[in-house]
């Protein structure tokens, strides 16, 4: 080297000066976790904000629901930070208050549950908003399926923490720690497999196309890797709990408790995309609120009934078409009679949230008559 040349200076970022807001080193592990709950709670409240946009209108009970849920996931982000300013994913001799950033930590766990629990009733109102209107065997089983997913929340939040200590945690392991995690593991894989479950079974019973049907059973499938990272959020756990506490040797269960999180949250919203919800138009003309229009539409081979307005409380109207049958001789057709009575009331409640483009929510049930004929018929009278 020349040594008429000065010395390189080192870069602000270089690893040797020391002045990284998070640095890496083999008794550092903070960065990680500082990128995974940063990147967690930007997808988090930027998911949100798109929801809330999309349905502002048709705001309901899921869209309060997973509202509540981010507040609290916002909590546990903010439970994450201040552990990490407090020594989180360092060696203990450089934590100076050890019992402190364990506190945080415990909440941190309490808030996680909650949130993810608040997230999956957010999905069954989801479910009872777009699948249930008037058939009470689907309601009862939204309602079971809601209740249980509240009784495994709140046992969920009990087995994690009870008789654990908070600011101790970083001295000594939970009694039973691995088999605690194991129950509370389970009974969010049971719950998730109920409400991947229910959204094939209402939709399929839906009038419309398979392609959509198959489409919008794809919206919610996105929950699937929930399963798989609370799996491995148990499995970070195990690992844990087979050597001694610390607050460096936990930071891999933090970090699959971010991404566990935000992925239940993100998953929640993703089904709520008007580009998923435009083909649960059904073939008689409801459009579930998701267009400034709910009562007319043509997308998806959608008829448009229009606004009816009557000075009776009840009307009632006939309609006939003539829809060619495959499957039948040639020349046949279905003529397909619908009566449909018409009842006006005033928004209220929750399906009061879904906009009808006027001021009046309507009530619509179908009565389908079909009679079919074929040129063959004709000559041979009704059959």
């Amino acid at each position: 080297m020349d040594p008429a040349m000065p010395e390189e200076t080192p870069l602000p970022w270089d690893t040797t000066v020391g002045n990284r807001f998070a640095p890496f080193t083999p008794d550092n592990h903070s960065a990680p976790l500082w990128i995974a709950s940063l990147l967690g709670l930007i997808y988090v409240i930027g998911v949100l904000l798109i929801r809330l946009f999309i349905k502002v209108k048709v705001l309901g009970l899921d869209d309060w629901f997973i509202v509540a849920s981010s507040l609290v996931a916002v909590g546990q982000y903010v439970a994450v930070y201040e552990g990490l300013g407090k020594g989180l994913g360092k060696t203990s001799n450089q934590v100076p208050d050890i019992s402190s950033a364990a506190s945080t930590v415990f909440a941190g766990r309490i808030l996680l549950l909650v949130s993810i629990y608040l997230a999956k009733c957010s999905g069954i109102f989801l479910l009872r908003r777009l699948f249930v209107r008037d058939d009470r065997t689907h309601g009862l089983l939204c309602n079971l399926s809601l209740g249980l997913i509240i009784i495994c929340g709140i046992g969920s939040v009990f087995i994690g923490t009870v008789g654990c200590p908070s600011s101790g945690s970083f001295s000594q392991h939970c009694d039973g720690q691995i088999t605690r995690w194991s129950i509370v593991t389970g009974l969010d894989v049971a719950t998730e497999v109920i409400v991947l479950v229910l959204p094939p079974y209402l939709v399929w019973q839906l009038q419309m196309k398979t392609s959509y049907k198959l489409r919008v059973i794809a919206a919610f499938c996105f929950r699937i890797l929930i399963i798989v990272f609370s799996v491995l959020y148990l499995n970070a756990w195990i690992t844990y709990t087979n050597g001694p506490p610390s607050p460096f040797r936990v930071q891999p269960v933090l970090l699959w408790q971010q991404v566990w999180l935000s992925w239940s949250l993100i998953s929640t919203t993703i089904p709520n995309l008007k580009a998923f919800l435009q083909s649960l138009s059904t073939n008689w003309g409801i459009d579930w609120g998701y267009s400034s229009n709910a009562y007319g539409t043509h997308a998806g081979g959608a008829y448009e009934l229009g606004y009816l307005k009557s000075n009776n409380r009840n009307s009632a109207f006939r309609a006939e078409s003539d829809v060619p049958y495959s499957n039948q001789p040639r020349g046949a057709n279905i003529k397909t009679e619908i009566t449909t009575t018409i009842r006006e009331r005033p928004m209220s409640g929750e399906n009061g949230s879904i906009g009808s483009g006027g001021s009046q929510d309507l009530i619509i049930r179908k009565n389908t008559l079909v009679e079919v004929q074929s040129e063959r018929a004709h000559s041979q009278g009704m059959f």
